[in-house]
């Protein structure tokens, strides 16, 4: 039997198929998938941001700067995919690499398992530790982030694009972290006028 291609794949990452893949995800069994293409993948501090390519997806996530990882991640490549704990991991021959990130929210967001959650308003706190010309890593609190089913919330890394208003919000260190149910962004932190989409979200390294 040929393996699903990779509109399954990320069919079942995503959850289109989400009662029967986070079952087994929560029970700590691996789902393996298919396989993706490596399309781009560019270090971000201690993160390597990584696009990967199917016939209907181009969908990004974010995995920790180690020799296996980069070893996985070239471009180009193949890569297998297994869906398992917190994202998944990536496979190229005996070498496996762990997603650690999500740098397409609004497509985890669009799951057709939502997460029903108590509305949390409490504000986030942070700091940003790394800043390059393109983004901004910042490391705090976000207890909104359990909207799409992310967790731990109160020690969690969120990435932001470089602008203005992001610039404004990363040196506030403390903002308002919004949830979008449709659209781009899932999520906006605020600080009075400013606000900043958000474009990441990791596990700290």
């Amino acid at each position: 039997m040929s393996r699903p291609g990779l509109a399954i794949v990320f069919a079942l990452a995503l959850g289109a198929c989400a009662t029967a893949t986070e079952t087994l995800s929560d029970l700590g069994l691996p789902t393996r998938a298919g396989d993706a293409q490596v399309l781009e993948t560019i270090q971000r501090g201690g993160y390597l941001v990584s696009t990967l390519e199917g016939e209907r997806f181009t969908l990004s996530f974010m995995f920790p700067t180690t020799p296996e990882c980069g070893r996985v991640l070239q471009v180009p490549g193949l890569v297998g995919y297994t869906r398992v704990g917190r994202v998944g991991d990536l496979e190229r021959g005996a070498t496996i690499c762990s997603a650690n990130g999500i740098a397409s929210l609004e497509a985890w967001r669009d799951r057709a398992a939502r997460f029903e959650v108590r509305e949390n308003n409490a504000p986030s706190t942070f700091q940003p530790f790394f800043v390059d010309e393109a983004v901004i890593l910042a490391r705090g609190n976000f207890p909104q982030l359990s909207r799409i089913g992310w967790h731990p919330t109160r020690d969690a890394v969120l990435m932001l694009p470089r602008n203005k208003a992001c610039d404004t919000v990363a040196n506030a260190t403390a903002a308002q972290l919004k949830f979008h149910s449709a659209g781009f962004p899932a999520f906006t932190l605020s600080v009075g006028d400013s606000h900043c989409a958000v474009i990441g979200a990791a596990v700290p390294l």
